[in-house]
C-alpha cells in the first residue's frame, strides 16, 4: 500500500489529483483505525519546511501569469504557485502513507519480515532501528531542556551561534545514544540471543482471503492509474 500510494504520488503532477490521493490515504487510514495523532504531530512539526517549499518552488518556477514582480523582475507566478501546492500536497501523501508502517507493532513486522525468509538479524535490526529513532528525538530534547533551565534562551540567539550551539550538542545526543546501545546489547547477550541457530515463535501471521485481495487490487489500481495518467 505504501509504495502503490507513493508512486501515485510522484506521478501526479496536479493538486486536483493529489488531493484526490490524500482523500483516499485518510480514508484509508480511518479504516486501519490508524490513530491520526501521528499524522498531525509529523505534520505539524514539518509545517515551515511546507511553506519554505512553497515559496522557493513559487520563485524559481517560471511560467504562466506574473502575480508579484520586484521592479521589472518576475517574482511570483501562478504556474509557480501551483507547483508549490503540487509538491506540498505530495508531501503530505507520502507522510500520510508512511503513516500506515506505525499501525503494526515491531514485533508483527519482524515477524512478518521472518516469515519472507528473511534472516532474523536483519530483521532485529530492523526493528531495532524503528525503536532508536524516537530515542534520539528524546535525547535531543533532553539536552536542550537542560540548556534551557540553565537561564539560556535558544530563540534569542542569532543564528550563526545557534547553528553552532546545536553542532555542540550533538555530542551528549550521540554519546547518550551510545551508552543506550551498549546497555541494550547487554541485555540481549544475556537472552542468549543467536545461541541456537534456528528460533521458535508463540505465533505465525497467516494470510487471509482479504489479504490476498488487497494485494491484487493495490498494484493493478496503480498500474491502470499510472496507464491512465500517462495517456493523458
Amino acid at each position: 500500500m505504501v509504495v502503490c500510494i507513493s508512486t501515485l504520488a510522484i506521478v501526479y503532477n496536479t493538486p486536483l489529483q493529489l488531493l484526490w490521493l490524500l482523500s483516499g490515504t485518510v480514508i484509508l487510514l480511518k479504516v486501519l483505525q490508524v490513530e491520526f495523532n501521528y499524522l498531525y504531530r509529523y505534520i505539524w512539526k514539518l509545517l515551515p519546511l511546507f511553506l519554505l517549499l512553497l515559496v522557493v518552488q513559487s520563485v524559481f518556477s517560471r511560467g504562466g501569469e506574473v502575480l508579484l514582480m520586484v521592479g521589472t523582475i518576475p517574482l511570483v507566478t501562478d504556474y509557480g504557485l501551483l507547483q508549490g501546492l503540487n509538491v506540498i500536497i505530495r508531501m503530505f501523501v507520502i507522510i500520510a502513507s508512511a503513516v500506515l508502517l506505525v499501525s503494526t507493532g515491531s514485533r508483527d513486522i519482524v515477524l512478518g519480515l521472518v516469515q519472507w525468509k528473511v534472516p532474523y538479524e536483519i530483521a532485529f535490526m530492523f526493528s531495532i532501528a524503528l525503536h532508536f529513532l524516537p530515542g534520539f528525538r528524546e535525547e535531543m530534547i533532553n539536552v536542550v531542556t537542560a540548556i534551557q533551565l540553565r537561564g539560556i534562551e535558544l530563540k534569542k540567539i542569532p543564528w550563526g551561534k545557534r547553528i553552532a550551539l546545536y553542532s555542540r550538542l550533538i555530542y551528549p545526543v550521540v554519546y547518550g545514544a551510545v551508552l543506550k546501545a551498549q546497555q541494550f546489547s547487554v541485555a540481549m547477550e544475556t537472552r542468549g540471543f543467536r545461541v541456537f541457530p534456528q528460533r521458535t515463535y508463540l505465533r505465525r501471521l497467516r494470510f487471509c482471503l482479504l489479504d490476498y485481495v488487497l494485494l491484487l487490487i493495490f498494484p493493478v489500481m496503480t498500474g491502470l492509474l499510472i496507464v491512465q495518467t500517462i495517456q493523458k
